[in-house]
């Protein structure tokens, strides 16, 4: 097979833009189109390899779908997972291997949660995510993760065919957030990244192209909260009768853009009103600016392959961004094709990626009082 190195035990070359899978102990390399893709909201993490082969070689790959598989970019794991494809083109000169696959976090993303009780809760959102990623043999782990997220979820009914990646992102919203595999096919739940890499990225430097739309079309001037779109008995106070909540302003829109944020909320919780509106401005102006950009490099300056939720200055002064300090929410390393080996980079400001405020019941609390056996008092008695 025309550049295809097999290697059977040792220790990986150190060569940082090799691409290597290992498949049952056997190492194989020499790819002519690599793409490999990770992110803060992609789980779980891919890649796609191909190599055109000589008819007659006794260099074949030996692949099976659903087999064991490590990607590696130089000594650096990337993703750990299955062969989800095995596909061979041919001629009468020469065929084509295609092999992709996916993070182990696939099979919490494709299959449904088997909750035999039919009810998870009473834990907090890591100890959750365990039991469900359990049965896959995925281990989970937290990432700075604010302490809110050590609160304890409420009993909640699973709806059959829910995936255990569905329920585990639904219970981290509660907390604010983020959901997404590791590189070594692991859970990761993590806050909005802090930790920032060695070096950026700069026009004319390490950036050869690049591609920003700003909107205006989805940004408004002015966000008011709002418990409920229709007030039917006036148990809650409410933006729309009297402009209870402090409005959330974008000041970057200069035109009266009005938006009302209906929570449609089944508890009391102002905060929570008060927090989607402040989300939704956030969410809207932080992707209003998003870049995605190709680099010449897979690393920066200290050796680390870029990664989804690390901040990195980056300056491109054609495109309108200036010495901003974004937050990584996508890569693909990539190989081959016209522009040879690279990274296409996707970066937003890290309000951007500000997770959706939600409450943990569908019901209100007198409800789950009835639920507990609780008495409520009568109107007028006292407590």
């Amino acid at each position: 097979m025309s550049g295809l190195i097999s290697v059977l035990g040792g220790e990986l070359p150190d060569i940082d833009t090799t691409v290597r899978l290992v498949l049952d102990g056997i190492t194989w390399s020499g790819w002519e189109d690599v793409r490999i893709q990770r992110g803060v909201e992609i789980c779980p993490g891919n890649f796609d390899v191909r190599l055109t082969e000589r008819t007659g070689s006794d260099d074949t790959v030996v692949v099976i779908p659903g087999a064991n598989v490590q990607v590696f970019i130089g000594n650096t794991e990337v993703i750990r997972g299955f062969i989800d494809v095995y596909g061979i083109e041919g001629s009468p000169e020469s065929h084509e291997i295609h092999i992709a696959g996916r993070s182990r976090c696939c099979d919490l993303v494709d299959t449904h949660a088997v909750v035999p009780e039919g009810q998870l809760g009473n834990v907090d959102i890591l100890t959750l995510a365990e039991q469900l990623c359990a049965l896959y043999g995925i281990s989970v782990f937290g990432q700075d993760l604010p302490i809110e997220a050590l609160g304890i979820l409420q009993y909640f009914n699973v709806t059959l065919g829910q995936t255990p990646f569905e329920i585990i992102e639904m219970c981290a919203r509660y907390f604010g957030v983020l959901v997404y595999d590791d590189t070594d096919g692991n859970l990761l739940l993590a806050a909005v990244g802090t930790r920032q890499h060695a070096s950026g990225f700069s026009e004319g430097v390490n950036v050869q192209d690049a591609a920003v739309t700003y909107r205006m079309d989805e940004r408004m001037s002015v966000y008011l909260p709002v418990l409920f779109s229709v007030q039917q008995f006036n148990d809650f106070s409410n933006a729309n009768a009297g402009n209870t909540y402090p409005p959330v302003y974008d000041r970057g829109v200069s035109r009266f853009r009005p938006y009302y944020v209906v929570s449609e909320q089944f508890v009391g919780d102002v905060a929570l009103a008060q927090r989607r509106a402040l989300w939704e401005m956030q969410r809207r102006r932080g992707r209003s600016q998003a870049v995605t950009f190709f680099c010449d490099s897979w690393h920066d300056s200290s050796g680390r392959l870029w990664t989804p939720n690390y901040l990195a200055p980056v300056n491109l002064p054609t495109w309108k961004i200036r010495n901003a300090m974004w937050v990584i929410t996508e890569v693909n390393f990539l190989k081959g094709g016209e522009r040879g080996t690279g990274a296409e980079i996707t970066m937003m400001p890290p309000e951007a990626l500000t997770v959706e405020p939600s409450a943990q019941f569908a019901f209100d609390p007198q409800l789950q009082q009835a639920l507990d056996g609780t008495s409520i008092p009568a109107s007028g008695s006292a407590s």
